[in-house]
């Protein structure tokens, strides 16, 4: 849910914002522990039957935000002001959603407005993460320092995410050609073969009759079949939206025999990540853990983490609730704990994720170099079988004409 709210500071001056929200209470809630006084809250209507603009409007990716995140560093380190920075970057942007966005902070800096709530106008752009960083860095006076963080966890979320892109990319090359070369063969080849040998008067095996009536069905009924198939996909990502869809789908790939193992580890690196970072900029750690639950992307691990929060707000341990809830492993619980008990929860949370983020790319690498051979062998066995299949009469006619 999104609102658009009016508060004043504890200067008196008055301040405008649009922010995401899970309801209008913990929107409040947030806003009067950032020392605000609430003077309009309303919540953003999307449900108009005129057409959005927004929905035209080019998305904005994390490689353009990591780009101006660099330059705006570059501006800052250099002693650029604020507010000619954004204007250069407005201005000499390309992409008309980040330009818009960019010009339309400077405006609002202009009107006296702090960097972080200017930011906070633009979610669909700047993460809650990245505001609550320069919020942190603007209030400690550490912009320069929390900046050159923000570039670092950028660059290395975008990598690795790159990474897992790149291999799945060639498992899914080699499967669409496959299935591809199989449909052709049954559907085009093989009824031609086929009908040739029952003219001879051969008889056809069981395993070539049934090549030649899948083949047969998909001729007759594939617009049928990829309709069908188009609105399964739907039906099932629109179920995935829901509560009970995202419970039982993030439950049920955390579970999966290796890639939920896998799956924990990205989610480990991310969430550890992300705390450090939260952590080294000076924010408390209830409300690092709650921006940390907003992008870790998991339902389970989501609640997970907020039932730390609200055992820390009770005096006890983070460690427990994430310890309980069986997501993360030992040795990641136990670090956590031992930074708790040491007191560099900050750094602890930055080894942790250094750890992790090589653990998965290791994995990455053993996961890409098994999946080549097994693909290739999976691929070269249904060809065989298919050849087979459509062989198999020849000998039969071969045994007629004898």
């Amino acid at each position: 849910m999104e609102f658009t709210y009016k508060v004043r500071d504890s200067r008196g001056k008055v301040l405008r914002g649009l922010q995401e929200a899970k309801d209008r209470d913990s929107l409040i809630h947030n806003l009067l522990q950032q020392g605000y006084y609430l003077i309009s809250l309303q919540e953003v209507n999307r449900t108009s039957p005129v057409i959005n603009r927004e929905l035209f409007s080019l998305k904005v990716s994390n490689k353009e935000v990591l780009m101006i995140t660099r330059q705006f560093l570059a501006m800052v380190t250099a002693g650029f002001p604020i507010i000619k920075a954004f204007k250069v970057m407005g201005q000499k942007n390309r992409n008309r959603t980040l330009k818009k966005a960019l010009l339309k902070i400077h405006d609002d800096i202009e009107q006296g407005q702090a960097l972080w709530v200017a930011l906070s106008q633009h979610p669909k752009v700047f993460s809650s993460i990245y505001i609550n960083m320069i919020k942190a860095g603007e209030m400690g006076g550490t912009l320069e320092t929390v900046l050159k963080n923000l570039s670092h966890h950028l660059e290395r979320e975008q990598d690795i995410n790159a990474k897992i892109k790149a291999a799945s990319i060639y498992p899914l090359i080699i499967t669409l050609m496959a299935l591809l070369v199989i449909f052709f063969i049954i559907s085009f080849i093989m009824p031609a073969f086929v009908s040739v040998f029952a003219s001879a008067g051969a008889e056809i095996p069981l395993p070539t009759q049934l090549l030649l009536n899948l083949g047969l069905l998909l001729n007759k009924y594939w617009k049928a079949l990829l309709l069908a198939i188009i609105a399964i996909a739907l039906i099932l990502r629109i179920w995935k939206q829901t509560n009970m869809g995202k419970q039982f789908t993030d439950k049920y790939l955390l579970r999966l025999p290796l890639w939920g193992t896998f799956l924990s580890r990205i989610i480990a690196a991310h969430f550890a990540r992300i705390m450090a970072i939260l952590l080294q900029a000076g924010i408390p750690i209830l409300q690092a853990l709650e921006v940390a639950a907003g992008v870790v992307g998991n339902e389970v691990v989501i609640q997970a983490i907020r039932q730390a929060g609200r055992e820390i707000s009770e005096g006890k341990s983070i460690s427990v609730p994430l310890e309980t809830a069986a997501i993360f492993d030992s040795m990641f619980t136990q670090m956590i704990a031992i930074g708790e008990e040491s007191g560099s929860l900050d750094s602890m949370f930055a080894q942790i994720a250094d750890y992790y983020e090589q653990e998965v790319l290791y994995k990455l690498n053993i996961l890409l170099a098994a999946v080549e051979p097994v693909m290739i062998i999976f691929v070269a066995m249904l060809v065989t079988g298919i050849v087979i299949a459509t062989i198999l009469p020849v000998f039969d006619l071969m045994k007629v004409m004898a």
